[in-house]
């Protein structure tokens, strides 16, 4: 049961890694837009007036970097580039990092670009392993 279970997330850690970078960034881009001019007001002092904490947010936040985690872990074992194993590891561990550094009450706003960055270079990374992955008829990859 488990190895099956382990054999379909490395089947589709890429398809998971996309869907939750790509949930994570609609959710931060939407969360921030709608309230984008005071975001950008109380974040010009580098400072801000609203606290991070662990509710409903916050669990999402964190399921979020616990399923691309996952999704990365199984998405980079499968992978034959390692140029593209290591992109992949970076960019998340920037995402993690800069998501998990909000909840100690700093968030500047050039931290909170770099995690939009660090999560679009995660879906690039997925994409590309996905593509890649197309060429590919088994685990001795064609290109």
């Amino acid at each position: 049961m488990i190895k099956r279970l382990q054999g379909k997330i490395t089947q589709y850690a890429d398809q998971i890694g996309f869907t939750g970078s790509l949930f994570c960034l609609i959710h931060c881009i939407l969360t921030s837009g709608v309230i984008v001019v005071s975001s950008a007001m109380s974040h010009v002092h580098e400072s801000h007036n609203h606290a991070h904490q662990i509710d409903v947010w916050g669990i999402l936040d964190l399921s979020m970097i616990a399923i691309s985690g996952i999704a990365v872990w199984f998405a980079s074992r499968k992978t034959h580039t390692s140029s593209l194993k290591v992109g992949m590891w970076i960019s998340y561990m920037v995402y993690a990092v800069t998501m998990l550094i909000k909840y100690v009450g700093y968030e500047p706003t050039w931290l909170a670009v770099t995690s939009y960055v660090a999560s679009l270079l995660l879906i690039a990374c997925h994409l590309i392993n996905l593509r890649q992955a197309s060429h590919c008829s088994s685990k001795v990859c064609t290109i």
